[in-house]
């Protein structure tokens, strides 16, 4: 269970198609009125800081990629928010094969984020526990996958840019509220959806968080070709994306983060992922 299997490297994992629409609603770990007041902190938290962090760059907002992911972290957590709320309503309950009547106010101990082909394969292991046979791999809902979009997205990036701007950013940097939740907090708690959240993480999946990626630095090369500058008015974006100055230190800074620190991130939480499937198992 903990390899990475054949499986998924199919065309199809690309897709954002999963048998069990609970897994982006509940948790194994806490019941699901807990769960639910997790996730209400959670979105209010980041929300509220969000929309200080506009008052706070003003115009220059849109330059910098920390915004870019904190607005994502935000989203899902909004999204995930009305959707477990949802759930929690008992609505939609009757069609998830996972979902069946009082379960919902329990955690979810189903072992949600494999496959269907995983679920065969854990009937003969007793792995899990099977509720229904799944017929259709596409049940989810519009709401369902843009939940999974932006938290694969958001989970990746949060902990790039995390990583990133402790090494490479921070020095001469005052540190404050605002700093501390985007590239600490807003890591820490995607780090705790992957965790406790009955999401999956799909290993191909990361061609998502590098499409995000690379339209960020289409971005910051268009802004910096119009002329574009930062709000102490130096002519690039960040230090480390100095195009005009150090181009060599930027394209090598570009490929490194984009093709090798994201992938490995990814690679990381799809191994987490399968350690709480894992784990989930040996406690049931």
């Amino acid at each position: 269970m903990m390899c990475l299997c054949p499986e998924e490297f199919s065309f199809r994992r690309l897709r954002l198609s999963h048998p069990y629409a609970s897994a982006f609603a509940t948790s194994p770990w806490l019941p699901l009125p807990l769960f639910l007041i997790y996730r209400l902190i959670a979105a209010f938290y980041f929300l509220s800081w969000l929309i200080y962090s506009g008052f706070s760059d003003g115009n220059y907002w849109f330059i910098y990629i920390s915004n870019w992911v904190f607005l994502f972290v935000t989203v899902h957590f909004m999204l995930s928010m009305f959707i477990t709320t949802h759930y929690c309503c008992g609505a939609g309950v009757e069609d998830d094969p996972a979902g069946y009547g009082p379960r919902r106010f329990k955690s979810e101990t189903y072992i949600v984020g494999l496959s269907s082909e995983d679920d065969e394969e854990n009937e003969d292991e007793g792995e899990g526990t099977s509720y229904a046979k799944v017929e259709d791999d596409n049940v989810l809902t519009w709401p369902q996958k843009a939940v999974w979009l932006f938290f694969t997205i958001a989970s990746v990036t949060s902990v790039v840019i995390t990583i990133t701007y402790w090494s490479a950013v921070y020095p001469g940097v005052e540190i404050d509220g605002l700093i501390v939740n985007q590239h600490i907090l807003s890591a820490a708690f995607m780090l705790i959806e992957v965790i406790i959240s009955n999401i999956p993480i799909r290993l191909l999946h990361f061609i998502y968080s590098h499409v995000f990626s690379s339209i960020y630095v289409l971005f910051t090369v268009i802004y910096w070709g119009a002329g574009g500058t930062n709000e102490k008015g130096q002519h690039y974006i960040y230090k480390v994306l100095n195009y005009e100055d150090k181009a060599g230190q930027a394209i090598f800074t570009v490929f490194f983060v984009l093709i090798i620190m994201q992938f490995l991130v990814h690679l990381f939480l799809f191994v987490l992922f399968r350690f709480r499937a894992w784990l989930v198992s040996k406690c049931q």
